[in-house]
């Protein structure tokens, strides 16, 4: 006998969406059938009726605290927050510090994970300021372990200060690392701005008196990117590195991956839900630092675009680049040189993209799938065990009740003490999450507990990483 069999809903698989019954059997799929198929008996059924059922979120671009850093919320608050929003997997960093390695930074990102997730986990290793020959080193001892993503910095964000450490990657290095990325079968994550410009625009807005925190999109600029996007791809062009640019602001950056992917390179453009939704006009609001995370909200136009190449195939992903705080830590600083990134979205993620992409924009189901779940399954070597409803994938799955139609509440939420998306306008939301075949949410209410998470081995494709496979 089956233990789970979810009927009637209208099911996003890989060959398209149409209403079917999806059957389960311990942690995996065991077979999706045409309505009422004889021979599929379950110990529970799920109506799904009237219902969107899509593989369970896959979350590419998130920061979760830890022990160095108690101001942002750790896995457990994060990853619950996750499930509620049809979120089954997030992929953090395992951030390196000064006088550790890059497998210290793994090992400390399994320890605040242990016994922690709601979600499955997974992470990217985050190169810190010099890496050395040794930790280089690293990434092939790490892609062969599971562990195959990585990330740099192109700046160093903000100016010197004790509050934010320095992790730019200069191009030297950024050379042999690629070098190791791409010999090795991994995938370089990149934030890319110029630091150059970044640091000069600090130093012309204290200047020029445009120090407020409004005057972000001014140092995090739009030119940054694209001069930054484009040295970037070159190099990656002469390592034969296929790289991810996380969270795309401007519209240059989307023309840059449009570029490159034209010629057949392993590039890929991930956006955040803020960055759609938001511009560098809400900075101006009572409080406008909320909306912030690095580089910064550009133009209405900038958003439009965002929305346009996650339609058009452009961009790959969405994402959040979580990092969540307290609503006092978010508003606590208020200079372009000191205030809170960070977007603690996480939960929102699914159902806005849904909202404005599917129920606003007409965005098919099979893409909203794959801005949400199988792409970023694809690009970091979890496809088809994650981002598939599909005979032997896991039976990870988000219920989605397109009939929701209201304004989001604080209350809705399970994250934090404040949301930019309070009193957003909804389409649809999350309403039923299983992972690996457990019921984890069912309308509404927590079924799942901190440990249900396990952390994901990893291997990439090398369809993924010799050309633009999604």
């Amino acid at each position: 006998m089956l233990d789970i069999t979810i009927s009637g809903g209208t099911v996003v698989t890989p060959s398209g969406a149409r209403i079917m019954d999806v059957h389960i059997s311990g942690d995996t799929i065991a077979a999706v059938t045409l309505p009422g198929a004889e021979g599929f008996t379950a110990g529970q059924t799920i109506d799904a009726t009237g219902m969107v059922v899509a593989p369970g979120g896959i979350e590419p671009h998130a920061h979760i605290g830890g022990p160095r850093q108690p101001e942002r919320s750790g896995a457990e608050p994060v990853s619950r927050a996750a499930i509620f929003g049809g979120t089954t997997t997030v992929l953090d960093f395992a951030t390196q510090v000064p006088g550790h390695d890059l497998l210290h930074a793994v090992d400390e990102a399994a320890e605040r994970w242990k016994g922690q997730g709601y979600t499955d986990y997974a992470y990217h290793p985050m190169f810190g300021n010099r890496a050395s020959e040794t930790d280089i080193g690293q990434i092939p001892e790490l892609v062969q372990s599971g562990i195959p993503s990585f990330k740099i910095f192109t700046t160093s964000i903000r100016p010197p200060s004790p509050q934010m450490e320095d992790r730019r990657t200069d191009f030297g290095r950024l050379g042999s690392i690629m070098e190791r990325v791409a010999t090795s079968g991994g995938m370089l994550l990149v934030h890319s701005e110029d630091d150059e410009m970044v640091h000069y625009n600090y130093e012309r807005a204290e200047a020029e008196g445009h120090y407020e925190w409004w005057h972000m999109n001014e140092v995090h600029s739009r030119e940054s990117e694209d001069v930054s996007f484009r040295r970037v791809t070159r190099l990656a062009e002469l390592k034969s590195c296929p790289v991810y640019f996380v969270h795309i602001s401007a519209i240059e950056g989307i023309q840059e991956v449009a570029r490159a992917r034209s010629l057949g390179m392993p590039v890929y453009g991930e956006t955040l839900h803020n960055y759609a939704c938001f511009s560098a006009a809400n900075y101006r609001e009572e409080n406008g630092m909320k909306y912030h995370t690095y580089p910064s909200l550009k133009d209405e136009s900038d958003g439009q675009a965002m929305w346009q190449g996650l339609l058009d195939g452009t961009l790959s992903t969405v994402a959040t680049d979580l990092v969540s705080t307290t609503w006092e830590e978010k508003i606590k600083f208020k200079t372009v040189a000191d205030v809170t990134g960070g977007h603690n979205g996480i939960e929102t993620r699914v159902g806005i993209a849904y909202t404005e992409g599917v129920a606003k924009r007409g965005m098919s189901l099979e893409r909203f799938v794959e801005i949400t779940s199988s792409n970023a399954a694809r690009i970091f070597g979890m496809y088809p065990q994650k981002g598939a409803i599909a005979p032997g994938s896991d039976a990870d799955i988000t219920i989605i009740d397109p009939s929701i139609k209201r304004k989001l509440t604080l209350d809705d939420l399970h994250l934090e003490d404040y949301s930019i998306w309070e009193g957003w306008d909804i389409e649809g939301w999350p309403v039923t999450t299983l992972l690996r075949g457990k019921v984890v949410v069912e309308k509404g209410q927590l079924l799942g507990s901190p440990g249900d998470g396990q952390f994901l081995k990893r291997s990439i494709s090398t369809a993924v990483t010799s050309r633009p496979a999604c």
